[in-house]
């Protein structure tokens, strides 16, 4: 199976995946969002292709316990931007982009909250490639107690 196929297949088992302490529905929720990114991307994947996009690459970021992707950007061989208004996919964005929402959930679950998180995806095409950075934003507290003088 190559990646676009399994964007997770890096030699972890699903069960590693997830945090030990998460409940069995929680697990099972996981899985139920990873098994339909991978049932989902490569279709997307060879819709893509037939109207000639090489790249995909995909930005998202969190805001006040809230997050969404930001942006998705089309490119060609040149790497010149693919607008898709003029195509048309059976894989409207929308669905594209839960897609990738599920993605960074199985991977980060609850990414969007406290201080946030933010990263890209980098899905290559031509080498059936997923790349994905994925930063956390956190607070750092420096405490200094002093007694008498």
């Amino acid at each position: 199976m190559n990646h676009s196929e399994n964007p997770s297949n890096d030699g972890v088992t699903l069960v590693d995946t997830f945090n030990s302490t998460s409940s069995s529905s929680l697990q099972e929720y996981y899985a139920k969002r990873l098994e339909h990114v991978r049932r989902n991307l490569p279709e997307a994947a060879r819709q893509l292709k037939e109207i000639g996009v090489v790249r995909v690459e995909v930005d998202y970021d969190g805001c006040g316990d809230s997050g969404q992707i930001e942006s998705l950007h089309y490119f060609d061989v040149d790497y010149k931007p693919i607008d898709l208004s003029g195509h048309f996919l059976h894989l409207k964005t929308d669905r594209l982009m839960d897609l990738f929402d599920d993605l960074i959930e199985v991977r980060h679950a609850g990414w969007e909250n406290n201080d946030r998180a933010f990263g890209a995806f980098v899905w290559d095409l031509t080498a059936d490639t997923l790349s994905h950075s994925h930063s956390e934003r956190y607070t750092e507290c420096e405490t200094t107690e002093h007694d008498g003088l």
